[in-house]
């Protein structure tokens, strides 16, 4: 299945680079898991080549918190961070930065490419 998300993210590629980049993303963290070190290399160059920062921090960096899941649904329903911080009952501050950490550790530019990224784990569960 990872290999298939990165030849997709190759096909993406020209039209749809943000799309390209998310595929891509998901694929690197499904072959790093698997231990395929250099088809994740791969992957992340395909990134890169697309102008997504590489890797930052520790491997697994995509792993989201509890919290973290549950603002990455929020965002999916389309809430604002102001919107977010009042479900929540935290700072707006506080709500900007999980989102910030959200985008971060799934490897996406934006919202757009978050709620895209959470439409696709919810039809890999079924």
């Amino acid at each position: 299945m990872a290999q298939v998300r990165l030849e997709l993210a190759r096909a993406l590629a020209a039209t749809d680079p943000e799309m390209a980049v998310a595929e891509a993303g998901a694929a690197r963290d499904a072959l790093e898991r698997l231990g395929a070190a250099a088809d994740a290399d791969a992957a992340d160059a395909l990134r890169r080549s697309l102008g997504a920062g590489g890797r930052t921090g520790p491997k697994r960096v995509g792993v989201l918190t509890r919290r973290e899941q549950e603002v990455l649904r929020l965002v999916g329903l389309g809430l604002s961070n102001p919107e977010i911080a009042q479900r929540l009952f935290v700072s707006r501050k506080t709500a900007a930065h999980h989102v910030s950490s959200v985008l971060a550790k799934l490897g996406v530019r934006n919202r757009a490419g978050a709620i895209a990224y959470a439409s696709r784990q919810a039809a890999d569960r079924g």
